[in-house]
């Protein structure tokens, strides 16, 4: 899928379920450092897009967000070697905030709801 980029030539990226089923299968056997590793630009670019372009959807995020921090690990290093990277880098880095804000707002929202109920008697 979207991490053998040479070899399926980014069919599988229209399809994000896909993606994201080879991701977890990766993950279970725990590959994924290594099909993550030794990537250059135009390798890695592909990866990058499609975690900026999935990230919040709630389907796919905890595997996403793994998937992001073993790429930081491996690739934070060689940071401001490439514009287009950081370019996908901070724009990946923007989403991730977005999302946290997001869930941070769903707790509260969550916990006022349950204050709500139990003041109530509808829990």
């Amino acid at each position: 899928a979207v991490v053998s980029t040479q070899s399926t030539g980014m069919k599988s990226r229209n399809n994000p379920e896909v993606v994201v089923t080879v991701l977890r299968e990766l993950f279970r056997r725990d590959a994924m450092k290594r099909v993550l590793s030794g990537r250059n630009e135009q390798t890695l670019q592909p990866i990058l897009k499609f975690l900026i372009g999935n990230l919040t959807n709630p389907r796919y995020c905890s595997t996403l967000v793994d998937v992001t921090h073993i790429l930081s690990d491996l690739y934070a290093p060689i940071l401001g070697l490439s514009p287009t990277i950081d370019k996908l880098v901070e724009k990946l880095n923007q989403r991730l905030k977005l999302e946290l804000r997001v869930q941070e707002n769903y707790m509260k929202l969550q916990g006022a709801m349950e204050c709500f109920f139990a003041a109530t008697g509808l829990s």
